[in-house]
């Protein structure tokens, strides 16, 4: 039927391109094509079939077909597409060709014309309305098949991966779009695999190459949201080595809920494979760190410590205080929390404070007039090259601004203060590394101090995905430029996690606080960056060039690991370690010096003073870092 109906492609692109005062003048003469007939017709029903009005008469019968297309063009009927015809239309139609009847009738009765059959225009108006919309529904089905046609052809064929209600969900409101076309559903539900859904048969996913060889898709779409992340990861690379582009949204929800649209659709990324399940948090312990208490996160606008601010936001607190040095992130990061308290009406209080974190006078100042209870210290630099190419100002900023904060907490009686460390402070081979343990052993050694002061806690952790400065986003660079993709050794690992999983394990290590504890986040498996480069490379639809495949897209190029870069990274020092109530949460007794004598050694003072910089040299900060025993310095 639809070939039948099919215009040749010059016809429609000739149509297409006439001007609108040109295709209603065709519209007129179909119309005109149609109803001068149907004045015959009605003539020939009411007085016989095989008659025609008298040549003398048929001017008054050619009145009604000038009246039906004037009326018409009255009510704005030739206005309308004839390829979107809508019931709104018809009505437009059949109201013109009623009013045709009156005045048809009423010119006639002018001109004295005697012996016209009343029935003849009744008859006329009932053939008229049937002729006008039914020439413009089959000229809007030609229209709509011809461009149903088209769309087929360009639409990118795609199979669905889940075939339960979200599967036919998305399946429906991807044929609404009309920009793909559904091949077949394959499922891992054996209870589904057979059956046809929407029309589409739906496959074993254990035979997807079979599926792939049959219907040739370009697309996996994932409609499952119960999928774990291992059984993701299985289907990614089975969707990859199969030439699929693996894509997704970002909620299921959004599919049942019918709100899905084009810009929710993205293609899979790296973090949907490389974090783990999450555990469930500990709202409890959560609410005792934060709710309607005042919170200082330093490093506000940075990856971690933005994410602190979100997390903490949900949970009701009295007033945020986030301070950062930079204006664009802590611009940024304050403006999205303004919106948050606006759609919440929570109430919250929002304070940005623009500060360097070693400014003790103003931090403590700042600490006092908002009577901070519960400090989140984040601010650092992180990025190993940097640091180890500027390591006067990263020791400064990494040491120095640790210390200001604590001491500064100390004098404005601070309850809680929590450092923010890294897997890198373990056995250190970078200045960023051994800074972040030096300002480690100063919040332990202030911990251990006698005397009024914040219950001092520490939680360390590997990378998270996506951060600023981390491989992610990186990769994803140097893949969309083309490549190559730098990676320091084929060897080398690292620990991930997500960035909103890293900051809820924090707020919930807080809680269970006491003093001087060293709280290690379960950091999973750690991952060669080789095998993490390659599955961006496969994410992004490209191919690996290596010697196995020398006409591949994007080549892997091991540049060597660089000045105080490590193969593998650790999270703990010593073996002295114990589980908590979290069971991703683990607690670490470790070497550090008395506050005194970790002043002296810093610092050349056993006042708590202004510090001496000059003093703090790198190579001072790495034997103190690699410190095995009390008072032992390698």
């Amino acid at each position: 039927m639809a070939a039948r109906l099919k215009l040749s492609p010059v016809v429609s692109l000739y149509l297409k391109g006439l001007p609108s005062g040109q295709k209603i003048a065709i519209t007129v003469l179909f119309d005109l094509a149609v109803l001068i007939p149907c004045v015959f017709f009605a003539y020939a029903l009411r007085v016989s079939a095989f008659e025609f009005p008298p040549q003398t008469a048929i001017p008054r019968y050619l009145i009604a077909p000038l009246l039906s297309i004037t009326l018409a063009a009255v009510l704005d009927v030739y206005s309308n597409s004839v390829r979107n015809f809508s019931l709104g239309h018809e009505t437009r139609i059949i109201i013109s060709q009623i009013l045709t009847a009156p005045l048809w009738s009423l010119l006639l009765l002018f001109l004295g014309v005697e012996e016209f059959a009343r029935s003849v225009v009744i008859i006329y108006v009932g053939l008229s309305i049937l002729g006008m919309i039914g020439v413009r529904r089959l000229a809007s089905l030609i229209l709509q098949t011809e461009q149903a046609l088209k769309s087929k052809r360009t639409r990118t064929p795609i199979l669905i991966y889940g075939a339960a209600e979200a599967g036919v969900a998305l399946a429906a409101a991807l044929e609404r779009q009309g920009q793909y076309q559904l091949r077949a559903f394959v499922d891992s539900d054996y209870t589904l695999v057979g059956r046809k859904v929407m029309g589409r048969q739906v496959f074993d996913f254990s035979k997807l190459s079979q599926v792939v060889e049959r219907y040739s898709p370009e697309d996996i779409f994932i409609a499952k949201s119960n999928l774990s992340r291992a059984n993701r990861r299985i289907l990614v690379d089975a969707s990859l080595a199969c030439g699929l582009a693996v894509k997704t949204i970002p909620g299921v929800e959004d599919i049942l809920s019918g709100s899905i649209n084009l810009d929710a659709i993205r293609p899979i990324n790296v973090t949907d494979l490389l974090g783990r399940e999450p555990v469930p948090p500990d709202r409890k312990l959560m609410e005792e760190v934060i709710k309607n208490r005042t919170l200082l996160i330093s490093g506000a606008g940075g990856s971690i410590g933005s994410e602190l601010v979100r997390q903490i936001i949900a949970f009701k607190p009295a007033k945020i205080i986030m301070l950062d040095n930079s204006e664009f992130a802590l611009f940024k990061i304050h403006r999205e929390m303004e919106q948050y308290v606006g759609r919440t009406n929570e109430g919250i209080q929002l304070v940005a404070v623009l500060a360097d974190a070693c400014d003790k006078q103003r931090i403590e100042k700042v600490m006092m007039q908002h009577g901070v209870e519960v400090i989140f210290h984040a601010a650092a630099y992180k990025h190993v090259r940097m640091v180890q190419e500027n390591a006067e100002e990263g020791i400064r900023n990494n040491v120095n601004s640790t210390r200001a904060m604590a001491e500064a907490a100390i004098n404005a009686k601070v309850k809680l203060f929590v450092l923010i460390s890294t897997d890198k402070a373990v056995r250190p081979t970078s200045i960023m590394g051994a800074s972040k343990r030096v300002a480690e052993m100063i919040i332990q050694a202030l911990a251990d101090k006698k005397g009024e002061k914040p219950i001092f806690a520490m939680v360390r952790f590997g990378n998270v995905l996506g951060s600023t400065g981390s491989v992610v986003p990186l990769f994803k660079e140097q893949i969309e430029a083309g490549g190559p993709v730098h990676v320091t050794d084929r060897e080398v690992t690292r620990y991930f996690m997500l960035i909103p999983e890293a900051a809820q394990l924090v707020i919930q290590a807080a809680g269970m606080a006491k003093g001087g504890e060293v709280f290690v986040l379960d950091m999973g498996e750690p991952i060669k960056i080789a095998q993490l480069a390659k599955t961006m490379i496969e994410i992004a639809g490209l191919t690996l060039r290596d010697e196995n495949n020398p006409s591949g897209d994007i080549e892997i190029k091991y540049v060597g690991l660089r000045e105080g870069e490590k193969l593998f990274e650790e999270l703990q020092i010593g073996h002295d370690v114990s589980a908590t109530r979290h069971p991703r949460i683990m607690k670490s007794r470790e070497v550090f010096l008395p506050y005194e004598k970790l002043s002296k050694l810093l610092y050349g003072t056993q006042r708590i003073g202004k510090p001496k910089i000059s003093q703090l040299t790198p190579e001072v900060i790495m034997k103190l870092a690699n410190m095995k025993d009390d008072g032992d310095l390698v």
